[in-house]
């Protein structure tokens, strides 16, 4: 062999070596994820816990996330989905706690956000990029490309919009049917009774997606079948043994 080529090794291949900087790039990704959606419900509930009451809590949460919006639309070149769809939902309820201070508008609060959430996924589910593959390439830092994946993000987007919704209009229904103490000891656990088995169908189904993709992989370990004869190679052997 000549000793100026380079050696390598033959059972690692090069591009399965994950590179040095991949772990920061991925929490990086992973923390600007959590800062989209985390940044405005933290501003509200720090303001509740530091006991301003609902309406500037939600007007200092709706500041923040126009603030979040414009400094990744400077970084990014371009208005991110996400935190535009947060600064929409917390305008939506600022400008309802604003309307009315009522106990029974107020409970309609939540489901009509929870409906304006289903709304925008079902929406996305006309697009090229329905809003849980645009969720998981945020997190991954790649656009998906694999149809079968695709597939599965738009059945995941439209299941958890249809989710969304019907949630809501339960809530809503609660609300305006029951007193309001009733209503307002029901409608938490019906949003988490929804939300819960919504996530963990999801994993399944995105977990099964991955199984099939898997499966369509051929298989790169198992030896190549030796191809058969040429004619002219059996001729040849045959003429050799006629001598």
């Amino acid at each position: 062999m000549d000793p100026s080529e380079p050696t390598s090794s033959p059972s690692v291949p090069q591009s399965a070596r994950p590179s040095a900087p991949a772990r920061p790039r991925r929490l990086g990704r992973l923390a600007r994820l959590a800062l989209d959606l985390g940044i405005s419900p933290l501003a509200y509930y720090g303001c509740l816990l530091a006991g301003l009451a609902t309406l500037p809590a939600l007007l200092t949460a709706t500041g923040v996330a126009a603030l979040w919006l414009a400094a990744t639309a400077l970084h990014d070149r371009r208005a991110d989905a996400l935190a535009l769809a947060m600064l929409l939902m917390y305008g939506f309820s600022a400008a309802f706690a604003a309307v009315t201070s009522e106990p029974q508008p107020l409970l309609l609060r939540d489901p009509l956000v929870s409906a304006l959430a289903g709304f925008v996924f079902l929406t996305s589910c006309l697009t090229a990029t329905p809003a849980t593959a645009y969720l998981a390439s945020k997190l991954h830092g790649q656009p998906l490309h694999d149809p079968i994946l695709l597939r599965a993000h738009r059945t995941e987007t439209l299941v958890c919009g249809a989710g969304l919704m019907a949630e809501a209009v339960a809530r809503v229904l609660l609300v305006l049917t029951l007193p309001v103490s009733t209503a307002a000891s029901l409608t938490p656990p019906l949003e988490f009774a929804v939300l819960i088995p919504l996530v963990v169908w999801m994993v399944r189904h995105r977990r099964n997606a991955r199984t099939r993709i898997t499966a369509q992989v051929p298989s790169r370990t198992r030896d190549p079948e030796p191809a058969p004869p040429s004619v002219a190679f059996v001729l040849e052997r045959h003429r050799g043994g006629a001598r």
